[in-house]
Formats: C-alpha cells, structure tokens, sequence
C-alpha cells in the first residue's frame, strides 16, 4: 500500500492532510490560495497533501470522485499560486486512482522557504496577508508563528543541488553529485560522516553510498568544518560500486530510466544529525561501474582501472 492509499484510508485532517470534496472552480480560487499557502507554512516538514473527492465526515470519509473530463490542469492551479503567493510553493496536483475511482491530490513539498504571504491583493487577501495550517484548520499567522519560522532558519541546513547522482568516478569507486552545506549557527560546525540513501519510490531501500569527501575524495575519514554564518558549494562524493547497478536498474550503457527519491543525511562531531529529501532522482552511470551489468549480458567489458 502507498502511502496516498494509507491517507486515504487511515488519514485524518490535520497539519499536513486535508480532504476536499470538489475541485477548486474559479469562484474558489480564494479559497486554493489560503489552503495551499497554509499547508507551505506548515510547522510538519515532510511533504503535505490536499485530497480532492472525499467528504470528511465524522462517521467517516465518503469516496466520491473527479469526472475525469472535468479534471482540472495542475498547470491552471499554478498560475494562480504563484502569481499570488510569495515566495514560490513547490507543489504538483495530478489524478490518482482509488480502487476505481479518480481523486486528485495536491502534493505540497519543499517547503523551507518560509514564510510564504500573499505578494499583491487577491480579492479580499491584502498584500502580506498569511496563512498557517494548525492542526485541521487554516489560521492567521501570528508573531509566534514569524518566530519559529525565522528562527528556524538559523540553522544547519543542507540541499542537493541537482536531481542526478553521476557514477562516473571509476577509479576512486565514487560518485558525486552537487550540493550546499551551510551553517547559518553562531558556532563552528563540523561534519565527521554522511551517507545518500536511495530508495524506490514506495520507499523500499535500494542502496546506501558514505560520504567520502567534497569536491575531493578523502575516504572514510572525511570531515567537512564550517565556520559560524558560512556556507559551501561543491561536488560531493559518495561511494559507488560495480552491484549499484542492479538495483537502480542502470543498464548496459550507464542509463537508468527510474526515477528515485534520494535522503542525504549529515552528522556532527556533537551526533546531531542534518537530513535532506530529493523525491525526484536519477542515476547515471559509466566506465568500471558497469562490467558487472555487462557481464550479466554477455558484453565484454575493457577495464580501465585493472
């Protein structure tokens, strides 16, 4: 069971679930707007959901549905967040199959950029008008509110910087992928490991890379120190090895067509742990990494590091 089946079925409203019975017309774009920009600012830092075609009642939830025909373009719903709301919210709506029948659901992730408030009047919204999701309800942001979202902020914050891991480094057994590690702390930080976890998107584990160094590879013994308020960019390197392939389905020629989600966590000499989510990542592959694949297929390999 995926986990939009488990909302459905076990959910309830609350800081990062909500059911709506129909989809939002355009006399309920008001309504799209505070709904969406409520769930962003959210205090839950997971991804949020709004459920379209189920009445919540409290003697249970009624499946009713979306006419497929009548299916609104998540693109529509874009235009008019975005033209409303500052900062931009990261969000998709796109239909989904419920033992029959069709439901759509909006998907409200990345959202760290808090808080988010309305840019420009939009009816009766003024300009910097904000919204928080508070348990099942939708409630004006308060000063307490701005504090915990700002401090919040001053924090250790890590976040890949592209969506493709690149196994190209052969000869050091890596791969690498882009990323920005700041400490926006009043105290040096200094980072003694990491790993990427890959997983299928049912969140099943695929594989496990350790941090081996950035923008160089260090091995095992990588430390990363940052001075208070500073950041950094750079590649990143993890391990990789040549049975990686198989269960990221990469084929003979380095392509994996799947798409995955990607968990980097960072730990400090202090054990405090520094996660960050990808839902939409992808392997690319080349050189040593593949003469296993290829040797299932019956392709001769010519090693460069042997």
């Amino acid at each position: 069971m995926d986990k939009i089946s488990e909302l459905i079925q076990y959910g309830y409203e609350c800081e990062y679930l909500d059911f709506k019975e129909k989809q939002y017309s355009k006399d309920k774009h008001m309504d799209l707007i505070i709904d969406i920009m409520a769930m962003a600012n959210s205090r839950y830092k997971e991804d949020k959901y709004i459920i379209v075609g189920v009445k919540d009642l409290p003697e249970g939830k009624v499946i009713k549905g979306i006419e497929a025909k009548e299916f609104v373009d998540s693109s529509n719903y874009t235009q008019i967040v975005h033209g409303t709301v500052e900062p931009d919210i990261h969000f998709e709506y796109f239909k989904y199959d419920y033992e029959g029948v069709t439901l759509g659901i909006f998907r409200i992730f990345d959202t760290d950029n808090k808080p988010y408030m309305i840019r420009r009047k939009y009816e009766r919204l003024e300009e910097g008008f904000c919204k928080i999701r508070k348990g099942s309800l939708n409630a004006n942001a308060k000063r307490s509110d701005f504090d915990y979202m700002y401090v919040n902020k001053d924090k250790v914050e890590i976040k890949l910087q592209e969506s493709v891991l690149h196994a190209v480094h052969d000869r050091e057994g890596c791969a690498s992928i882009e990323v920005l590690i700041a400490n926006a702390t009043e105290r040096p930080l200094t980072i003694v490991g990491g790993v990427l976890i890959i997983t299928n998107p049912e969140g099943v584990e695929l594989t496990k890379h350790p941090v081996f160094g950035l923008d160089q590879y260090v091995g095992a013994d990588f430390k990363l120190s940052l001075p208070p308020k500073s950041e950094v960019v750079g590649q990143l390197y993890v391990g990789f090895g040549s049975s990686d392939p198989f269960p990221l389905n990469i084929d003979e020629y380095g392509m994996g067509l799947a798409t995955y989600k990607f968990e980097l966590i960072f730990w400090d000499a202090r054990k405090n742990e520094y996660s960050y989510k990808l839902s939409n990542g992808r392997v690319f592959a080349r050189g040593d990494f593949l003469w296993k694949v290829k040797q299932s297929k019956g392709i001769k390999h010519k090693f460069r590091t042997h």
